[in-house]
C-alpha cells in the first residue's frame, strides 16, 4: 500500500484527549475555540489511514457538516493523491484508503441507524444530546459489532433540559465517567472505560488570551462558566443578576446628566386576577455614563385600564420611545395606541427566550452601568426579583430591564446627540434641502 504522509498537528490538549488516554468512551466538556473540531477532524483522518473503519461523525447539521469538510478535512486531504480519497457530497461519507466515516446530522436520526463502527464522533454534544433517544436507539446499538470506541464531545448547555427539566444526557455521561471503569486481570493493567476531559478556551495554546478576556466581557457570569470554561451549570444554583452589580444615585444627580433620550419599556397583561402576571413599566434616562432608572410602575389591570395607564405615564415623562413586545397581549395594545394616539410606539420582537435575554445584557449590569434610585419604595422589589431570577414567583419587572437594555445596547453613546438640543431646522429633509442649495 502506498505511503501516505500527512501535517497534521495537535496542541498539547488535544494530545491528553486522543493519544494519552486508553479509555473505550471519552467525554469532553470544553470551552469555545478550544479546537476540538479541528482535532476531531484530523483524528479521523489519522484513524482511516490506520484502516480504523468504519467511522461515524455525528453532528448538528449537515450545513455544519459541510463547512467541517471544507475547512477541517479537505485542506488535509489535498495533500494526498486524489486516486486514494474521494468525498461525496450526496452520500456525506469520505473514502480514505481503505477506510470509510459516514457523517450524519442528529435531526435526522433515522438516518443513522442500522450500522455498526469502530469509531463514532460526537460532535457539540451539548446541542445533539438534548435528543436522549439519539444516543439510546440509535448509537448505543451501534458499539456491539466492533466494540466501538466514542469521542463525545462539545460545549456544555447547562445540567438540565430547560423543557423538560430532566437531567441533561451529556451531563450524565460526563458525570459517568467519574464512577464507572472496567479494570484488567491485575491493578497495574486497570484500563478506564469511560474517562472525562475539561478545557476551557484559555486551554488552547494557540488562541491569544486577550481574545477570550474580551469575549468573557460580553457574556454574562453564568455564560462564561459554560461558554468560555467548559462547566455544566444549572440556572437553579444561582440568580444570573447580582445584587452588588447595581449603581445607585441620589435624585439631585439627574440634574448633572447628559441625556439623550428617555424610554419606557413595558411588560403587558391583561386581568385583575390575582394569579396572573403583572404589567409593568419601567422608565429610563439614557446617559452619557450610562442608564438610570427613573420609575417602575406595577399593576394588575385589564385591558381598557391599560391603555389609559400607557397614555398616563407617557404625558408625566415624555419618552422617545416606549417599548412594547409583540406578543399576544401586547399587539392589540400596539395596535389601538398607534391608530388612535401619537405616542412613540415601538414593536419589539422577541428572538431569544427570558433567560437568554436576560444573559445577553448582565455584561452591562455588571459593568456599573444601570443605575437606581437610592431613595425609592419601590427598588428593593425590584433589586429582588432580578436577583432571584429566573427561580422567582415574578419576573415581569426583569423583562422591562432585559428588553430596555437589550434595545439601547447597540447604541454609541458619545455618538448619540443628546435630546434636548436638536433643533427643528436640522432635521434630515432640511439637511438635504441645504446641500441642494449649496450646490446651486
Amino acid at each position: 500500500m502506498k505511503e501516505i504522509k500527512l501535517q497534521l498537528s495537535y496542541h498539547e490538549n488535544q494530545r491528553k484527549i486522543f493519544f494519552e488516554s486508553n479509555a473505550r468512551f471519552k467525554v469532553v466538556a470544553k470551552g469555545r475555540r478550544f479546537g476540538l473540531t479541528r482535532g476531531l477532524a484530523n483524528y479521523v483522518i489519522e484513524n482511516m489511514v490506520d484502516n480504523v473503519s468504519p467511522i461515524l461523525w455525528v453532528d448538528t447539521i449537515y450545513g455544519n457538516i459541510e463547512r467541517y469538510i471544507e475547512r477541517y478535512f479537505l485542506p488535509v486531504l489535498r495533500d494526498v493523491p486524489r486516486n486514494l480519497w474521494k468525498y461525496r457530497s450526496n452520500r456525506n461519507d469520505l473514502k480514505l484508503l481503505n477506510a470509510v466515516c459516514d457523517f450524519r446530522s442528529a435531526d435526522k436520526p433515522e438516518n443513522i441507524e442500522g450500522f455498526g463502527y469502530a469509531l463514532i464522533i460526537l460532535n457539540e454534544a451539548g446541542i445533539i444530546l438534548k435528543n436522549r433517544r439519539l444516543w439510546e436507539e440509535s448509537i448505543r446499538p451501534m458499539l456491539l459489532d466492533y466494540k466501538a470506541k466514542v469521542i463525545i464531545g462539545g460545549t456544555p448547555k447547562g445540567k438540565r433540559i430547560k423543557k423538560s427539566n430532566e437531567k441533561h444526557l451529556f451531563c450524565e455521561l460526563y458525570e459517568k465517567c467519574e464512577t464507572e471503569n472496567v479494570k484488567g486481570e491485575t491493578e497495574d493493567d486497570r484500563i478506564k472505560n469511560w474517562e472525562a476531559f475539561n478545557f476551557s478556551s484559555y486551554d488552547n495554546p494557540l488562541i491569544d488570551p486577550l481574545e477570550i478576556d474580551e469575549l468573557a466581557k460580553d457574556i454574562s457570569p453564568a455564560l462564561r462558566d459554560q461558554e468560555i470554561y467548559g462547566l455544566f451549570t444549572d440556572d437553579k444554583d444561582f440568580g444570573i443578576i447580582k445584587n452588588d452589580w447595581w449603581n445607585y444615585y441620589l435624585e439631585h444627580e439627574l440634574n448633572t446628566l447628559r441625556v439623550f433620550k428617555v424610554v419606557q419599556s413595558w411588560d403587558t397583561a391583561f386581568k385583575k386576577n390575582e394569579e396572573n402576571d403583572y404589567s409593568v413599566c419601567t422608565t429610563w434616562k439614557v446617559a452619557q455614563n450610562g442608564y438610570y432608572l427613573l420609575d417602575m410602575w406595577k399593576g394588575r389591570v385589564e385591558f381598557p385600564e391599560l391603555k389609559r395607564k400607557v397614555i398616563e405615564l407617557n404625558d408625566v415623562y415624555k419618552p422617545n420611545e416606549i417599548l412594547v413586545e409583540d406578543k399576544a397581549s401586547g399587539q392589540s395594545l400596539i395596535q389601538e395606541l398607534q391608530r388612535e394616539t401619537r405616542l412613540p410606539i415601538l414593536k419589539v420582537q422577541a428572538t431569544s427566550d427570558k433567560v437568554a435575554r436576560v444573559h445577553s445584557i448582565t455584561p452591562l449590569v455588571e459593568a456599573g452601568k444601570v443605575y437606581l434610585p437610592k431613595d425609592k419604595y419601590w427598588v428593593k422589589e425590584f433589586v429582588n426579583e432580578c436577583e432571584d431570577f429566573p427561580n422567582g414567583e415574578y419576573d415581569d419587572a426583569v423583562d422591562t430591564l432585559s428588553q430596555f437594555l437589550n434595545s439601547v445596547k447597540e447604541d454609541t453613546l458619545p455618538n448619540l446627540k443628546s435630546i434636548v438640543h436638536i433643533p427643528r431646522r436640522f432635521t434630515i429633509r432640511n439637511k438635504l434641502k441645504r446641500i441642494k442649495s449649496l450646490r446651486g
